[in-house]
């Protein structure tokens, strides 16, 4: 009586597959046991198990089939192909028939057309075809291979979310974030939250952003950054093509040398990767550490060159600095951080305390953010106000001039020496007279910042007229060109021209 309950049971299951297609359907068993007893909710199918559920063949060594649950337990080289696009395989299975969902586990491998998952378990949605795994995954896509504690496949439109300690390695580079999507078809990153891609010259953080691993071009945005041994660059937005070595930053970039305790700020930064170059352009401005005090520089643009043995930063048109007890202005300049040599070109002009020195050219060392000397010519020239109708004045072939703590204690004159001061009596300060001074070679002593004593080193021919006899001619040396307009007196007069 029970063997024909069983036979009526299996007619029955076989007509309602016909009838509807969402019923597992049994494709292959070498043998099938019912017991209404020990088991009567399931059946046993043992030895090549096989069965097809809508368009998805599974199969199995052997299997328990929930009939009126329309469900399958199954157990040892689980094996599941959808169609020609995904093919699973583990060790033990349950198919929820009316749910179309599959729980695999044990040793789960995961394969499409694009890439293959390795992990422990996996929830499989065979109608939305999205694979989910909670534990430790690997994909190994082409020559990636990607590892997260968690993660989601949309096989459909190759789309993979990586959860949770996520790891992509490469042959160059290497991926460290905690949430990234991938599409596998594309072999596009997408980055959400913290995430640095690391490789042998350079990491790149960012905290939204996308990569494209096939093209090597990226666009990287919130927080981003390219970091070096020797600088970091950052700004709103990076953009980045591996295989051209140039990267572009948009709005709020900062250039920081932290070895030469510089910051060059800007809204545009191009970053030649194998010329060692960046390039900053829009609203640029230098900040430059000194021991006790900064230096800040504007100019049309910054191009900051960081090749071992050739490190300088250049800047073009309209340069104009400004530090407390030290401004300067020309039309273009370069700090060779080598040498530590800054050179300024074309009507270079440098104000120091009261003094304005002036020359065709001007170069000075600059070492760990002190001035050591300083070197004029030709055409050099040294003016400081005395009031707004007379000025002191030194020019001559060449000068050099020497500091301590960055204020400058002397200069020496070398050739064509001549020089203008006002004497005025010690008590009253009033007027005296204009001297006149003509001397091959002279040096000129600072104390406090101010002209303390003029040293005239062959016999000089000296001229005095009291003050009440100068004729304006005689007021000015050759060349004399009172800039004080043009000097800035704080750090936002840089931006003016």
């Amino acid at each position: 009586m029970k063997f024909l309950f069983h036979i009526l049971l299996l007619l029955l299951s076989i007509s309602t597959i016909a009838q509807h297609s969402k019923r597992i359907e049994i494709l292959n068993a070498d043998n099938t046991y019912a017991n209404a007893n020990i088991h009567p909710d399931y059946w046993r199918l043992i030895g090549n198990v096989s069965f097809k559920h809508n368009d998805a063949i599974m199969t199995c060594d052997s299997a328990y089939h929930y009939t009126v649950e329309n469900k399958m337990k199954a157990f040892g080289k689980i094996k599941i192909n959808q169609g020609d696009s995904i093919t699973l395989t583990g060790e033990m299975l349950t198919y929820f028939g009316k749910e179309n969902k599959a729980d695999i586990k044990g040793d789960v491998v995961l394969i499409d057309k694009h890439m293959t998952l390795n992990t422990e378990q996996v929830f499989y949605n065979l109608s939305t075809n999205i694979a989910s795994y909670p534990s430790k995954g690997t994909i190994i896509d082409n020559e990636k291979t990607i590892n997260s504690k968690r993660g989601a496949y949309h096989s459909n439109i190759h789309k993979f979310i990586f959860k949770d300690s996520v790891v992509v390695l490469a042959k160059d580079y290497k991926i460290i974030t905690d949430n990234m999507q991938y599409n596998s078809n594309s072999e596009v990153s997408y980055f959400f939250g913290p995430s640095f891609i690391i490789s042998d010259t350079k990491t790149i953080y960012c905290e939204n952003g996308w990569y494209n691993t096939k093209t090597d071009i990226a666009q990287f945005r919130k927080n981003s950054y390219i970091t070096t041994d020797n600088y970091l660059l950052k700004g709103d937005s990076l953009y980045y093509n591996k295989n051209k070595k140039y990267g572009k930053a948009f709005s709020n970039v900062e250039l920081i040398d932290t070895v030469e305790n510089m910051t060059v700020y800007g809204e545009i930064a191009e970053y030649f990767e194998a010329e060692e170059k960046v390039i900053i352009s829009e609203k640029p401005m230098v900040e430059l550490l000194f021991e006790d005090d900064t230096l800040f520089m504007h100019a049309k643009q910054f191009v900051s060159q960081q090749k071992i043995g050739e490190k300088k930063i250049l800047a073009y048109n309209k340069v104009k600095f400004f530090k407390t007890d030290f401004q300067g202005k020309c039309d273009s300049l370069t700090y060779n951080f080598t040498d530590s040599v800054v050179e300024m070109y074309k009507e270079p002009i440098l104000w120091s305390s009261e003094f304005q020195i002036t020359a065709d050219s001007i170069q000075f060392l600059a070492n760990k953010g002190k001035i050591s000397r300083m070197f004029l010519h030709p055409s050099p020239m040294i003016i400081a106000q005395e009031d707004s109708l007379d000025y002191n004045q030194i020019k001559g072939k060449n000068m050099t001039a020497y500091f301590n703590d960055n204020k400058m204690r002397r200069m020496d004159v070398e050739g064509n020496g001549q020089s203008i001061f006002i004497v005025t009596d010690e008590e009253t300060k009033d007027k005296m007279g204009l001297n006149y001074t003509e001397c091959t070679d002279l040096i000129l002593y600072f104390k406090d910042s101010k002209l303390d004593a003029v040293n005239y080193e062959v016999k000089p021919n000296s001229v005095t007229t009291p003050y009440q006899d100068v004729e304006e001619k005689n007021r000015y040396l050759k060349g004399f060109n009172w800039r004080g307009s043009e000097q800035p007196k704080c750090k936002e007069d840089i931006f003016i021209e």
